[in-house]
């Protein structure tokens, strides 16, 4: 293992929580440089291309994911791979219970200390060659790597692999919300003939909250230090981006820079997948309109199922 460690900064969330948005600003920090939802790339390059990376091309015309994928490429590093716990492009499980107990502080068992072992290495890999092509191309050595992958089971075995700096900036917005931005489809449409979509979608995403945001809760307690975990409401960021920036560029141990949040749009150079909002020329606005457009029967749906967890993230 290298004495020279990969500073990692991981971007926490479930997702539709402002995570582009922060993502960027990190991205448009002249110490940082981001490779966005990272574990994608497997199925990007399965696929032949989904979503356009940062550069506007899909990863088989990228002239940068193209070079990375000849000096490391995911489908052919030893298992478990970069996409282990994204079994599809478009999700993967929320509740792994074999995977629960990996939670807990203490030791695992050999045979999944190995795995998360041969996990670590592979991404340590794709990390390093991934901060040297950004030196290459930039002239600038980044000091940091922003994976905004999200996914809590993988930023579990990447802290648990002991082979990164690890800070975790976790990202949440407030249930109702993200309910909305899960289900703008059937509140927007005027031809679901029922709310039964709708509210049956509420539901599971609203547990998926729950669930992701309490494993979240976990890691922060039992393998993170208070200096190396932020948590930060979309609402907060959305209504006051360079105050709460600057708190996570002190929790970070890089200097504020402004700049990264007026030009954050500029920050998405080398990502991979994320919201298409990156490709827009808004700036930044608070998104609240689940207070006039959720239906009521969706926001007391939501607020019930998340009861049990949701003070614990700021929100009444």
């Amino acid at each position: 293992m290298s004495t020279d460690r990969i500073n990692l900064i991981y971007v926490a969330s479930i997702g539709r929580s402002g995570t582009t948005l922060f993502e960027s600003m990190l991205g448009a920090h002249p110490h940082l440089a981001t490779c966005g939802e990272v574990h994608l790339w497997p199925h990007e390059i399965m696929l032949g291309g989904v979503r356009p990376c940062g550069s506007g091309h899909y990863v088989q015309t990228c002239p940068f994911w193209q070079e990375m994928e000849a000096r490391v490429d995911p489908l052919h590093q030893p298992r478990p791979q970069l996409h282990h716990f994204r079994e599809h492009h478009d999700g993967g499980r929320t509740v792994r219970w074999r995977r629960w107990n990996d939670f807990e502080p203490g030791p695992l068992s050999p045979r999944i200390q190995a795995q998360i072992d041969q996990y670590g290495a592979n991404n340590e890999a794709l990390f390093r060659h991934f901060r040297d092509l950004v030196t290459e191309r930039t002239g600038t050595r980044p000091e940091w790597i922003v994976d905004a992958s999200k996914d809590p089971y993988r930023l579990l075995w990447l802290l648990r692999s002991g082979r990164f700096t690890i800070k975790v900036v976790h990202m949440v917005k407030h249930p109702c919300g993200f309910a909305y931005s899960v289900t703008k489809p059937w509140v927007q449409s005027p031809h679901w003939p029922s709310a039964v979509p709708r509210l049956y979608y509420t539901a599971r995403q609203s547990t998926a909250w729950v669930i992701q945001n309490h494993l979240f809760g976990r890691i922060a307690e039992h393998h993170l230090t208070d200096d190396d975990y932020l948590l930060m409401q979309y609402e907060t960021l959305a209504s006051a981006p360079h105050d709460t920036f600057e708190q996570a560029c002190q929790m970070i141990g890089v200097p504020y820079v402004p700049e990264a949040v007026t030009d954050f749009r500029d920050g998405s150079q080398f990502t991979i997948a994320g919201n298409p909002m990156r490709y827009e020329d808004r700036g930044i606005e608070l998104d609240e309109r689940w207070k006039h457009d959720l239906p009521p029967s969706s926001r007391s749906l939501a607020r019930t199922i998340t009861t049990v967890n949701r003070r614990s993230f700021g929100y009444a």
